[in-house]
C-alpha cells in the first residue's frame, strides 16, 4: 500500500501529467532501443545508449513516484483508492480500471459506477 490515498476525481485530475511523463519517456526510451535493435553498434556506444535508456526508466519512474503514485510495471501506473488500485496504462485515455490489492493487473475490472 502506498502513503496517498486518492480519489476518482483526484486521478483524473492527475492523469493528463502521468500521460504527458509517460509519453515522453516511453518516446525517447522507444527511440534508443530501435536504434539498438537496428543497428550493430561499437560497445561503448551500445552501452552509453544502455546507460541512457536505464536513466530515462528511472527517472519515469521517480517521477510517478514523486506524484504518488504506484508504478507495478514498465507503463503502468496504479493509484492506491485505500481498497485497492486504480489503474492505467500507456495507451488508455482515462483511467478505466481498479484491481484489489492481491490481484495485480490480471484483476483489472472496470471502475464501478460507485466509486
Amino acid at each position: 500500500m502506498s502513503e496517498r490515498i486518492w480519489t476518482l476525481a483526484e486521478v483524473k485530475q492527475a492523469l493528463p501529467e502521468i500521460i504527458q511523463i509517460t509519453r515522453a519517456a516511453f518516446d525517447e526510451s522507444n527511440a534508443i532501443m530501435m536504434r539498438l535493435d537496428e543497428q550493430i553498434l561499437p560497445e561503448n556506444e551500445q552501452e552509453a545508449l544502455e546507460s541512457k535508456l536505464t536513466g530515462i526508466l528511472n527517472d519515469w519512474t521517480e517521477r510517478i513516484t514523486e506524484k504518488g503514485a504506484v508504478v507495478k510495471h514498465l507503463w503502468l501506473v496504479d493509484f492506491d483508492n485505500g481498497q485497492g488500485y486504480y489503474c492505467w496504462q500507456l495507451g488508455e485515455e482515462t483511467v478505466m480500471y481498479e484491481h484489489d490489492y492481491d490481484a495485480g493487473f490480471a484483476g483489472r475490472r472496470p471502475i464501478s459506477e460507485d466509486d
